[in-house]
C-alpha cells in the first residue's frame, strides 16, 4: 500500500504559496506608490518648464501585474501650444519597470485646429539610463488633412550616448503634401536618420536654423509600383526657415520616374526632355539605376538640372 502523504508537506506548500502572494501584493502596493510619486514629481518638474498634462478624470490601477494611469480627455500643453485626445492609458509592467507603454485614442487636435485622426495608437519606451533609451510610436490609419495620410506610420528614436540621436520612420500606403496642390503618393516609405542632440527638447526647426546643424539622412527609400528611389545625404534649415541640403538619389527606372514627375509634380514636356537629355549625357545608355542629386536651395527644389517646385519657409 502507498503511504499516505504527510500533512505537513501540504501545509508547507500552501503556506509558501500564501507567503508568495502576500509578498507580491506588498511589493505591488509599495512599488505602485513609488511609481505614482515619481510620476507626479516628473509632472511638477515639467510644469516649471511650461509643460503640463491635464485630464478631465484620472485613475490609477493595474493590480496585480501592471501599474496603470488612465487619463480621460488628456490635454498636453507645451509653452502655450496644446494638443488634446480622447484618452491616454499609461501602462508599466510591474516586473519590467524599465519599459512603459502608452495607448492613445484619437482624434488628436492641436490648438491651431490641425486634426490627426487614427485608430488606437501605441507608444512604447525602454530606459536603461539617461542616455540609453529607445522609443517608438505606431499610428494606424493616420489621416491629417490636408497634409497627408498613411495606412500605417511607425516612428522610432534611440539614444546611444552620441552627439546625435538615431531616428527612423516606416510608412505604408501614404501620401504627403509636398507643396500647395502637389501630393506625393507612395506604396512604401522608410527613413533612417540622425538628429543633433542639441535640437531635441526644443523647437527643432528653429534649433537647426540657429545652430546650423544638419539632419543626416543615412537611408531613404521610396516605392510606388515598380519604381524605387533611394537617397542619402543631409538637410538643414536656413535662418529664414528655408530648407537646404543635398541628397544623392538613385532611381530604379527612368521611364517610370519621368511619368511620376509629370503626373505628380507637373513637370512639363520640355523639362522632361531636358532632363532625359541631361541624364543621357551624364550617364550614357542608362535607363535603370539613375543617379542624380536632389537639391534644396534658396526656396527651390531641384532634381538634377530641373526645378521641381518652390519650397515655402517651414516657419
Amino acid at each position: 500500500m502507498a503511504r499516505p502523504q504527510r500533512p505537513w508537506q501540504i501545509i508547507l506548500t500552501l503556506a509558501g504559496v500564501v507567503l508568495l502572494v502576500i509578498g507580491w501584493c506588498a511589493y505591488w502596493f509599495i512599488a505602485s506608490g513609488y511609481v505614482r510619486n515619481a510620476f507626479e514629481g516628473e509632472l511638477a518638474r515639467l510644469a516649471q518648464q511650461d509643460v503640463t498634462l491635464d485630464c478631465r478624470t484620472m485613475n490609477w490601477g493595474g493590480f496585480p501585474f501592471r501599474f496603470e494611469r488612465d487619463c480621460v480627455s488628456p490635454r498636453l500643453t507645451v509653452k502655450g501650444d496644446d494638443a488634446a485626445a480622447s484618452r491616454l492609458l499609461l501602462v508599466m509592467q510591474a516586473y519590467t519597470p524599465g519599459r512603459a507603454v502608452a495607448l492613445i485614442d484619437g482624434p488628436v487636435i492641436t490648438r491651431s485646429g490641425l486634426t490627426f485622426e487614427h485608430e488606437r495608437a501605441m507608444a512604447s519606451a525602454r530606459f536603461a539610463g539617461e542616455r540609453a533609451w529607445q522609443a517608438s510610436l505606431e499610428l494606424p490609419k493616420l489621416k491629417a488633412s490636408p497634409y497627408g495620410s498613411a495606412d500605417r506610420l511607425l516612428l522610432s528614436a534611440r539614444d546611444t550616448g552620441a552627439d546625435k540621436l538615431d531616428v527612423a520612420l516606416d510608412a505604408s500606403v501614404a501620401d504627403l503634401l509636398v507643396s500647395p496642390g502637389m501630393m506625393l503618393k507612395l506604396d512604401e516609405a522608410s527613413l533612417a536618420a540622425t538628429v543633433p542632440r542639441a535640437a531635441i527638447g526644443r523647437d527643432i526647426l528653429h534649433a537647426l536654423a540657429e545652430s546650423g546643424g544638419k539632419v543626416g539622412i543615412d537611408s531613404l527609400r521610396l516605392k510606388k509600383g515598380d519604381l524605387v528611389m533611394t537617397a542619402k545625404g543631409e538637410i538643414g534649415i536656413g535662418p529664414q526657415g528655408l530648407v537646404n541640403g543635398r541628397l544623392v538619389t538613385t532611381s530604379s527606372r527612368l521611364d517610370l520616374l519621368m511619368n511620376e514627375l509629370r503626373q505628380d509634380f507637373g513637370l512639363s514636356g520640355k523639362d522632361a526632355s531636358t532632363l532625359a537629355t541631361m541624364i543621357g549625357l551624364l550617364q550614357p545608355g542608362k535607363t535603370t539605376d539613375i543617379t542624380l542629386d536632389l537639391i534644396a536651395k534658396d526656396g527651390k527644389l531641384y532634381w538634377g538640372p530641373v526645378k521641381l517646385t518652390e519650397l515655402p519657409p517651414v516657419f
